[in-house]
Parts: C-alpha cells; structure tokens; sequence
C-alpha cells in the first residue's frame, strides 16, 4: 500500500473556520478591546471620538498581527525584531589586542648546494594554499615514493611499496600501506 506524503507541514492547522488558533486569538482580543471601549463609552467614560480612535486601532493591529506579513515572516517577529533593534547595543568600539605574533622563520632545503636557507612567512608566496593531503599523495605517488624528508640534506626517504608482480603473495598483501601508513613515513 503507498503511503501518503504530507504536503504543507510549515502550515499552521485551521482550528476555527478559516483562521489559525493564533488569528483567532488576535482577533479575539481586539474584539475585547473593542467590548470594553463600547462599555466605556456606554457608562460615559469615553467620547464618540475617543471610542472610535481605540476601536479602529484596537482593529488594525489585530489585523496585522493576524494577517500581514512582511518578507515572509509573520508581524510579530517584525515587530519583536524592531524592539530588539531598539533596544540593542549599535555601538561597536575596537578594542587593540596587544598581543604581536612575530613570524616564525622556516629552513628550506635548495636542492642544488645543498644549503640551508632560512626564509619568513613574508618571502614566500602567500597566495599559494597550503598542500592539501591528496595532492601530498599525488607528489609521493609522481616522484616513485622518493620524497626528501629534510633531516638529512642530500639523503631521500624511501617509501615502503609493493613490488608489481602478476601473482600477489599474502606476505605481500599483509604489507600493503594505507595512504594514512605513508604519511606517517613520510613526515610530510
């Protein structure tokens, strides 16, 4: 038997006739408002002007807090958004740290005296990202598993790799490096 999809979960259930139970309650206690302005204008508490500015404003805000949205989103996010506004901080000062980190020299290895040069962060090329693992990987799989370490200036670290050979043994395949085995190896 195929199951039914729901369609519409962001939308709220209609509780009382076309109106969500929050429109309801909206509309619900502009009406109360209304109510107690008319029995204060029947006591004589309000003027005919007075009840009607209460009335009307009373009614309009029911309504947008009902009805009306803006950008989407509900009237009353608006409106709890605009008092957070209101209210928040909207000065930023800049406070100085006074901490200086000074750059950390690097030793390279120039593979043609054989001298060790020391260079900062600031001569090398900044735009060049650091080497993610897998082109790592590709430069250990390009130069046949010879990489330099920077131990030992003329001296290359071998990696441990397998001999190609038609059949494969089990003494072969219980040696068999991961790519995670080669990088610990290699120190790169």
């Amino acid at each position: 038997m195929a199951e039914k999809i729901p369609q519409n979960i962001d939308k709220e259930d209609k509780l009382v006739g076309p109106l969500t139970l929050k429109q309801f309650l909206y509309i619900l206690g502009a009406a109360a408002v209304i109510f107690v302005a008319y029995q204060g204008y029947i006591i004589g508490y309000l003027f005919d002007y007075e009840f009607f500015i209460v009335s009307i404003i009373a009614a309009l805000i029911a309504v947008a807090f009902a009805f009306l949205k803006i950008n989407g989103r509900p009237f009353i996010v608006f409106v709890l958004n605009l008092i957070e506004f209101w209210f928040s901080n909207k000065k930023i000062t800049w406070q100085k740290d006074e901490k200086i980190d000074l750059p950390k020299e690097e030793t390279l290895v120039t593979d043609a005296r054989n001298t060790i040069e020391t260079k900062t962060p600031q001569d090398t090329n900044e735009d060049s990202p650091k080497k993610s693992e897998l082109e790592k990987l590709a430069h250990v799989l390009d130069s046949g598993g010879k990489i330099k370490t920077g131990n030992d200036l003329g001296e290359s670290h071998s990696i441990h790799t397998i001999p190609q050979s038609s059949t494969a043994s089990s003494d072969i395949i219980e040696d068999q490096l991961g790519v995670e085995d080669i990088f610990e190896e290699t120190d790169i």
